[in-house]
């Protein structure tokens, strides 16, 4: 910014901490630092910098400058790289250019992931009653340990899902967050492959229709509960495609078992799988160049990895369209959202 700035600007610790929430925003954590310390939202800012009034974090993300940033990691009484790690919109590939006319912005949509309603029993063993808001890759979060759904519903008579009475969906999760922890940055390209091949399927399009998901639609939407119907089985998709590229990345997939995988999985789904998952078995072949270490220090180049593997390197806020290598993802376009 062009104007000269007050160097004396935001540069004491406000008096009460906040603890983090994994995931947060960083326009539900501003928001929620300020409601901490009694303050509003606009006396923050204006000790961050200049730019235009708050808007409500359940509709977008906060994205700030770099001099917004340091201002804001001393209000909150953290270095700059504590607040990097806690925040995703903090970091660097999310910062306003350094000839913006603000120190930040509330734009209409978020650049990248969606705004997902927090577990409200999570937030308050952080000490924060009001809602508060995730920016995620997907549009859903699962809370196992209180067992709930949240996704980018703004609904107040229903904020989340009760999975109490949804076990597969809570073992479905369980699964997931295993899977992940094995493949590391694979994880999130194999659920993404996943992904497309459910939509291919066209498997559990309509859950209205469907005995065990119909109470449900008629509750909260069609729209709302498809994600849950459908989950699943698209973990155990994922876990199958999995089991294929856990071995291919360790160059450890022979020629029997890499044709053998094909037949047992489509017969496990079923025939209306048969196609997408013949079209990814064809573009997993075991590997025949050396494959960057994906779990070493080092990290590797995105175009290294999409060489010897066919899938770009994950970014945190990554989407499932980037992500895949098969062309059959629907997803909703950057203006909708999804359960407003």
């Amino acid at each position: 910014m062009a104007e000269k700035r007050d160097q004396w600007l935001g540069l004491r610790r406000m008096h009460l901490r906040l603890r983090f929430l994994q995931g947060e925003s960083t326009g539900s954590y501003v928001t929620r630092l300020a409601a901490r310390n009694n303050r509003p939202a606009e006396e923050v800012l204006r000790s961050m910098g200049t730019g235009p009034m708050p808007i409500d974090p359940q509709y977008t993300e906060m994205y700030v400058s770099s001099y917004a940033r340091e201002r804001l990691a001393t209000l909150a009484g953290h270095t700059v790289a504590e607040m990097q790690e806690r925040l995703i919109g903090l970091r660097d590939e999310f910062l306003m250019p350094e000839d913006a006319k603000a120190d930040w912005e509330w734009p209409w949509d978020a650049r990248a992931g969606y705004i997902v309603q927090a577990c409200s029993l999570c937030a308050a063993r952080r000490g924060t009653r009001s809602p508060a808001w995730l920016i995620l890759p997907d549009p859903w979060q699962v809370c196992l340990r209180h067992r709930r759904w949240t996704d980018n519903s703004r609904s107040t008579r229903h904020p989340y899902i009760d999975l109490s009475g949804l076990g597969e969906v809570v073992r479905a999760q369980q699964r997931l967050n295993r899977m992940r922890k094995r493949l590391g940055p694979a994880g999130r390209w194999v659920f993404a492959d996943a992904c497309s091949i459910l939509v291919r399927s066209g498997y559990l399009e309509e859950p209205a229709q469907s005995k065990q998901w119909g109470v449900l639609a008629a509750t909260l939407g069609e729209q709302r509960v498809r994600p849950l119907a459908q989950f699943s089985r698209l973990v155990l998709l994922a876990r199958d495609l999995a089991w294929l590229e856990v071995r291919r990345l360790s160059r450890a997939l022979g020629s029997t078992e890499y044709q053998d995988w094909l037949a047992r999985t489509t017969s496990r789904h079923g025939h209306r799988f048969v196609e997408p998952l013949t079209v990814w078995h064809r573009q997993h072949r075991p590997l025949k160049q050396p494959m960057p270490q994906l779990f070493g220090e080092g990290v590797p180049s995105s175009a290294a990895v999409r060489r010897a593997t066919g899938h770009a390197l994950p970014s945190p806020l990554a989407p499932v369209e980037d992500l895949t290598c098969l062309p059959w993802v629907r997803l909703p376009n950057s203006m909708d959202r999804l359960f407003l």
